[in-house]
């Protein structure tokens, strides 16, 4: 694979892994925040058991917050080949590293990525300034190509020089 196909792969990969914890997030808040009203209802039941309800989904929401956030931005920045997506990708990497074992292995490939094949991926002068798709940026010159062989099949060896030893 191209450097700009592990790109495009661990920026899909990030918005995915974003996706699904913002997916979570549309879960598990309603469901801590919508015991609220039916504890407030219950005239037995303790103050302090609707205030715990209340902490818990704030909790989670902040949580899905922190996870689910860094991998859009980050996704979003190594797909439209921002200079700050190799920065966002680093972040959110070390968050979903705490996710084992998907997220590890979202981690791993970023980290192996962004520090190894494409470290200087994000350093080229016009990287910020690259518009198009991806499939751009993986055009082959054909022109170029037909000409260098054109040149290959004109090419004559030179001949061998006399063998003076006889």
């Amino acid at each position: 694979m191209t450097t700009e196909d592990h790109n495009k792969v661990i920026g899909i990969m990030h918005l995915i892994w974003g996706g699904f914890n913002a997916l979570i997030m549309l879960f598990l808040v309603p469901f801590f925040l919508a015991f609220i009203p039916l504890i407030g209802s219950d005239p037995q039941a303790p103050p302090e058991l609707k205030w715990f309800f209340g902490v818990f989904g704030i909790f989670f929401f902040v949580l899905a917050l922190l996870f689910g956030i860094p991998p859009i931005v980050a996704a979003y920045g190594m797909l439209k080949r921002k200079r700050w997506a190799k920065v966002a990708c680093i972040v959110s990497s070390c968050l979903a590293a705490l996710s084992f074992p998907f997220g590890t292995a979202l981690c791993v490939y970023t980290l192996w990525f962004v520090f190894g094949e494409g470290q200087n991926f994000y350093r080229a002068p016009d990287a910020a300034e690259w518009r198009g798709s991806l499939r751009d940026a993986n055009t082959f010159d054909w022109e170029s190509q037909r000409a260098a062989d054109a040149r290959r099949r004109d090419y004559a060896p030179p001949p061998q020089p006399p063998d003076w030893r006889s």
